[in-house]
């Protein structure tokens, strides 16, 4: 069977790798807020809502990479560096000198050998990139939350002229100053809802060792940011504890349960239903899985480098191995998992592009996979296991999702508001428009309407 559309999405929603899933969580996240919001607090909060859900959304998704293809066409092009090698290569010496050795074009050689003669400059390049671009977007998330609340200030201050001016001969009042001044007073009433967060120095190094090269690790830094910025720019006491909640689980949904749902799925398929699915679904639904679990010269091939695997190998030997037998079952079935990416050379065959990262435990963790599925279903209808195989994969991968949506999307914000009217005796409604309100008022009521 070819790699279809469905197999490339459920690949996407099942992987630690990729975007989608976050995606797909957060649109989900953010719909619940905007309905839930609009039934407690009307048009006004729901508005605030959306500008925050999706301005977030947009800049949490797309800023750091936006941000990162600037640097890479201004500071990289003026150091004369490329962005496309991977410093980890630089790592291991050995790793290095194979993949510039077996490099399949010119460029491509060229690129690794400038980047050896600068390797100071290429580090400093990358964590430059890396603090630039995170700092980049979350300025821009900044902007977005002074842009957020000077709009619901701006519409609450509408709404509170207007009943005022309904209201003027009962009430004998009128709005005095400017609203700024009124809002800066609040500002430091509610300061006392707000705390920043604070990184230790243990923190900083891990980041810099381990998360700076990952994209969806980046993202996971981004939203640490925000979520401490949204604590500290709490305009009440209730907000505060709202965004403790709903950060508080959208960090765990989005970035912990689902690879903790994945693997207890995985254990109970494998141990109950005696069928691995911890493949890839565009593996799994793959010509060269079938030829995998049918043919008796791949079952060998493969047996040989789990043999090869087990003497304690180095990491560049592990390397030279797949750079030199790119046409074994276990490097095609790398590419098509994601762990190895690919390049065109001159003749148009696909090779490994060496300048970038291979992570050889990621290999380790595919070539055991793929022997739990050989000896699983070495005694069975290939067909009939194969398909199998895929639909688990498929249901196994939507139920995960499900469960993280259902929980961001229903279960959290409801129960968010539930606690918001607990708190409130009884009242849903938009706290920060109450709060503001009686500031307004309080200030009004200081200079009563002349006769």
């Amino acid at each position: 069977m070819s790699i279809n559309i469905s197999s490339k999405l459920i690949s996407k929603l099942g992987s630690e790798n990729s975007k989608i899933p976050l995606a797909v969580k957060d649109i989900v996240n953010c719909s619940g807020y905007a309905y839930y919001s609009y039934d407690a607090g009307g048009k006004l909060e729901c508005k605030d809502r959306l500008v925050d859900e999706i301005g977030t959304g947009t800049i949490w998704l797309f800023g750091i990479p936006a941000y990162k293809k600037l640097i890479d066409k201004t500071i990289y092009k003026l150091a004369k560096i490329s962005p496309e090698v991977d410093i980890r290569i630089l790592k291991n010496k050995d790793i290095y000198q194979l993949a510039k050795a077996n490099a399949p074009t010119k460029e491509i050689f060229n690129d690794l050998q400038n980047v050896a003669k600068n390797t100071k400059l290429t580090k400093e390049l990358a964590i430059i990139k890396f603090g630039l671009s995170l700092g980049l977007t979350m300025l821009s998330y900044l902007g977005l939350t002074k842009f957020k609340q000077n709009m619901t200030k701006k519409n609450i201050e509408k709404e509170f002229l207007r009943d005022q001016e309904i209201n003027k001969e009962k009430t004998n009042i009128f709005f005095p100053g400017k609203p700024d001044k009124i809002f800066s007073d609040f500002e430091e009433i509610s300061i006392k809802a707000r705390k920043n967060p604070s990184f230790g120095n243990g923190l900083i190094k891990k980041v810099a060792e381990e998360y700076m090269l990952n994209p969806i690790k980046n993202m996971m830094i981004l939203d640490l940011g925000i979520s401490g910025q949204r604590l500290a720019s709490s305009r009440t006491e209730g907000e505060f504890r709202e965004y403790a909640i709903k950060e508080g689980s959208f960090l765990f949904f989005v970035y912990g349960a689902g690879e903790f749902i994945k693997k207890g799925i995985n254990k109970f398929s494998e141990k109950i239903l005696k069928s691995p699915i911890e493949l890839d679904a565009k593996l799994l639904n793959s010509k060269l899985m079938e030829r995998i679990l049918k043919e008796d010269e791949i079952k060998k091939e493969i047996n040989k480098f789990k043999e090869f695997l087990k003497n304690n190998r180095k990491e560049e030997e592990i390397y030279e191995y797949l750079i030199k037998n790119q046409n074994t079952a276990i490097v095609k079935s790398a590419q098509i998992s994601g762990i190895i990416n690919t390049v065109k050379d001159k003749s148009g065959r696909i090779q490994i592009d060496t300048r970038k990262y291979i992570d050889i435990n990621e290999i380790r963790k595919l070539t055991e996979s793929i022997e739990k599925i050989i000896e699983s279903g070495e005694k069975k209808n290939i067909e009939k296991y194969l398909n199998k195989i895929k639909m688990l994969k498929a249901g196994s991968t939507i139920i995960n999702v499900g469960i993280c949506c259902l929980t961001l999307g229903h279960i959290v914000p409801k129960y968010m508001y539930k606690i918001r009217a607990n708190n409130q005796n009884g009242d849903k409604g938009f706290h920060v428009k109450e709060e503001y309100e009686k500031e307004l008022a309080k200030k009004s009521l200081q200079k009563p309407l002349k006769n």
